[in-house]
């Protein structure tokens, strides 16, 4: 049974104050400096997991929604359930670092609060669970409750989840729900979370563009808050296809398309409905994990449906056509949980609505991406000799024969009387129409 933050919070004072339990020191970045810590051998019991593990948050935010869970709630359920997800986020590693728990003991402490809850070490926590109730946590008891000093706790906890072991632990939608949390939820500025995360402004601009369409997507499908729904059944995510939809509308939206039309406001909204749908089934609906990037990223925009007016107009009024009807004939989530009352929550009811949908439209789906695919090949191959010719021109207009340089290799001028054939060549092959 989970103690009462009260009690927790008198134990570990205690325990902190008692120098005689100090098994070491460890050194701890924190309120902007670097200091030693003592670190203590802290009773199990004494602490609760941290909802915000950047190994578990998609799947905490997703139960937190349904069950209408407030974020500083936390009882035996929600332990329970943080411990389970712990252990099923890898299994096989787990059972490997539990051996080694078991052989090594804790081999590095630590960082809690001073309520108990785990900053730095919830796996180990949750694995030494699992070794026995008498096992012990070694870690820093930080001077503050976790919710009298989130910012700077937060802070803290995002540069340790961010360090070489989290990495590798790391969910790979766990980053974008971290800046969302950082700066809507804490309201850090982005130079602050920059820093934190160790990122580029380039890259935290990416990953805040990418979150908000993650969320407009789960509005789209019906399922907000749902963050599970990100995800494909076997537990991979949709990150690629977000990435690639969000640089495609960046390019759009910024004119930078490179393609031969001019596509409106209506256009581009266009796009991003066609592509939700195609995010909606995943990539389990192609050959090849990437082919979905024929639509609009493929050479940068340039070599896809929508880079040709004529194949993306086909395409979109086909898939108006034929999808849209399904989708509006799909009851609405809350509609559909009411006339499903054997599933139990509306991540399952999200689920089966959402394989229904599949169902119904997968043929659809692919025969119209298979039929656009084919036109966008045959005008691909049209114009490849085109392409070429005129990246060679360029190439050869980069050229500064007036150069010393250019003269005085001697190599220049066999390479030169080869280009000279080769386009003789060409104008031959051309006959009348060369000029």
């Amino acid at each position: 049974m989970v103690l009462s933050r009260q009690i927790r919070l008198e134990r570990l004072r205690a325990l902190r104050d008692d120098s005689t339990k100090i098994v070491s020191s460890e050194k701890v970045f924190y309120k902007g400096s670097s200091q030693h810590f003592d670190v203590f051998k802290i009773p199990l019991e004494l602490l609760i997991y941290n909802r915000h593990n950047g190994r578990i948050e998609s799947q905490m935010l997703t139960w937190q929604f349904e069950h209408d869970i407030g974020h500083k709630d936390y009882n035996d359920t929600i332990h329970r359930l943080i411990d389970q997800f712990l252990w099923e986020t890898n299994v096989e590693r787990n059972k490997h670092t539990l051996k080694d728990l078991k052989e090594k003991e804790q081999q590095r402490p630590g960082i809690v609060s001073l309520d108990g809850l785990i900053i730095d070490g919830n796996r180990r926590a949750m694995l030494l669970r699992r070794l026995g109730s008498n096992m012990f946590f070694e870690g820093v008891i930080l001077p503050d409750e976790y919710y009298e000093n989130e910012k700077e706790i937060v802070r803290l906890e995002t540069e340790y989840q961010i360090g070489e072991d989290a990495k590798l632990d790391y969910g790979p939608l766990e980053k974008y729900l971290k800046v969302k949390r950082l700066i809507d939820g804490l309201g850090y500025d982005e130079e602050e979370v920059r820093q934190m995360m160790g990122i580029g402004p380039g890259e935290l601009a990416r990953r805040i563009a990418t979150m908000k369409l993650m969320d407009e997507y789960l509005e789209y499908i019906d399922c907000a808050g749902l963050y599970n729904m990100l995800k494909e059944r076997d537990g991979s995510t949709k990150e690629g296809m977000f990435v690639d939809l969000n640089a495609d509308l960046k390019r759009l939206n910024d004119g930078a398309t490179g393609i031969a039309w001019a596509p409106n406001a209506i256009d581009i909204e266009e796009l991003k409905a066609t592509q939700f749908d195609y995010l909606r089934y995943g990539t389990s609906l192609f050959e090849s994990g990437k082919d979905y990037r024929q639509i609009s990223h493929n050479g940068r925009g340039e070599r896809s449906f929508f880079a040709n007016e004529s194949i993306w107009r086909a395409f979109r009024a086909e898939h108006q056509k034929n999808i849209d009807p399904i989708t509006l004939e799909i009851p609405p989530l809350e509609e559909y949980l009411g006339e499903h009352p054997e599933l139990g929550s509306r991540r399952e009811a999200a689920e089966l609505r959402s394989d229904e949908w599949k169902t119904k439209a997968k043929g659809l789906l692919t025969g119209n991406f298979n039929r656009s695919s084919d036109k966008l090949e045959a005008e691909n191959d049209a114009n490849e000799p085109r392409r070429l010719l005129e990246r060679a021109f360029a190439a050869l207009n980069r050229v500064n024969y007036t150069a010393p340089s250019f003269t005085n290799d001697t190599a220049n001028l066999n390479l030169v009387d080869d280009i000279r054939r080769l386009v003789y060549e060409m104008k031959k092959r051309l006959g009348k129409r060369a000029i």
